[in-house]
């Protein structure tokens, strides 16, 4: 037998839905004591990295992705079981989320942003029915900590986020493979939406808000990675002999993927402290500094920020963004202070401080509002953040330049950036 057939034979036999009813019910800190189970995802994940490496050439485009997905999945899911410290990728299952929105790929910008908003919008319906369902008293594993308020909070401020996704993405329907059961059957299905919520949601422990956490980062990630790809490209317009009118329409796609993130934040806000640190010791090393999506789109909007270096440095998932700390690359707000007085160069700038507004007041209320000293206290007095960081101290300490104008408008900046970041 090949190892490709071994493999799909493997994929075939491992009951997906039995494993999500599990991790539900108890979460993977102990399905991690099974040790029948932590062979079988092993030998799983062992044989998909074989065939993915291997190159096989009798793999068409969709047994490809049958592999990558099945890969990233199990991959994801090895390593939790293997660590009593999970990092934030395996986590996550952010690897597995990115191959899904195709980031890396080589189709159009406007293709991918289609596709991030479409895996977006499923994964915001998806935890809108979730708390929906735990009002209702529907069925499903029981959790800890229900709270109604929370829930009902929580559907109010993502009610308002869905407002935000635009109009033009048009919906998607349900396909056939999620309902499957079975593991390959989830992964010959073409990556998509549905592939996300079949295989990213998988908490450590029984808390209900932890559900939402792990959906919110997903929503996060998918927002990151749209402004990401769209700044980067808007920079290419900046080269001799570009359009300007090309950047406008870049940056007018980014802003659309940052307006969602401060709203998202408040979905955040709407958990008590007491609820997180139920379950904040199980994410382990878990930590937003080793999001790849932020890192680039951060270093991008801003250049390498002194304050974070020795962070990056001491993170391998992110060390590679150190490569842009060189004097050839030049951010986006850097770009700004170099554009003329002409009416595209005008606008562009405008278009640059409105971006740097949003992500600013995202910034701003992460810091004070979720990592802040006293209120709420979500960490405990003094404590530091997961992945190595030093909490509150770590986010405060950064002050990544700002976009400016040609007037001098700094109350005016200062003035929106709080009424953003209070919502």
């Amino acid at each position: 037998m090949s190892a490709v057939s071994a493999l799909f034979q493997g994929l075939a036999s491992f009951d997906l839905a039995a494993y999500t009813e599990k991790a539900h019910r108890l979460g993977r800190q102990c399905l991690a004591q099974d040790q029948e189970l932590r062979d079988e995802i092993r030998s799983l994940a062992v044989g998909a990295r074989a065939v993915s490496h291997g190159g096989s050439i009798e793999l068409d485009r969709q047994a490809r992705d049958m592999v990558e997905v099945s890969r990233l999945f199990l991959d994801a899911q090895d390593a939790i079981m293997a660590s009593a410290r999970p990092r934030y990728e395996p986590y996550t299952t952010a690897l597995l989320l990115r191959y899904v929105l195709r980031v890396d790929g080589y189709e159009s910008l406007r293709a991918t942003r289609g596709r991030i908003w479409a895996t977006f919008r499923r994964i915001l319906a998806d935890q809108i029915a979730f708390d929906a369902a735990a009002l209702s008293g529907g069925a499903g594993p029981a959790k800890r900590d229900v709270s109604p308020e929370v829930a009902r909070a929580r559907c109010a401020i993502l009610d308002e986020v869905h407002a935000l996704i635009p109009p033009d993405i048009a919906n998607s329907p349900n396909r056939p493979a999620e309902s499957a059961r079975w593991l390959l059957d989830v992964a010959q299905d073409p990556p998509g939406p549905g592939t996300v919520a079949r295989l990213t949601v998988f908490p450590q422990t029984v808390c209900h808000d932890e559900v939402a956490f792990l959906r919110v980062i997903h929503l996060c990630e998918c927002l990151f990675w749209g402004a990401f790809l769209c700044v980067r490209q808007a920079l290419g317009a900046f080269r001799p002999g570009r359009q300007r009118r090309q950047a406008l329409e870049l940056l007018a796609m980014a802003d659309e993927f940052a307006t969602p993130l401060i709203r998202l934040f408040h979905s955040v806000r709407e958990m008590p402290p007491e609820h997180f640190r139920a379950f904040r010791e199980a994410t382990g090393d878990a930590s937003a500094i080793q999001s790849q999506s932020w890192q680039l789109l951060d270093a991008h909007m801003y250049g390498v920020l002194p304050e974070k270096v020795l962070a990056l440095a001491a993170t391998p998932e992110v060390r590679h963004v150190l490569l842009l700390a060189n004097p050839h690359f030049v951010p986006l707000v850097q770009r700004a202070r170099q554009l003329g007085g002409t009416e595209d160069d005008t606008l562009l700038r405008d278009r640059i401080v409105v971006l740097d507004q949003r992500l600013r007041a995202w910034r701003k209320f992460h810091e004070k509002q979720l990592a802040g000293q006293r209120d709420p206290g979500y960490l405990p007095d003094g404590g530091p953040g997961t992945g190595g960081t030093s909490g509150y101290g770590y986010l405060a300490a950064h002050r990544p330049p700002r976009a400016p104008r040609l007037r001098d408008e700094r109350t005016d900046r200062r003035d929106t950036v709080d009424a953003l970041a209070r919502g």
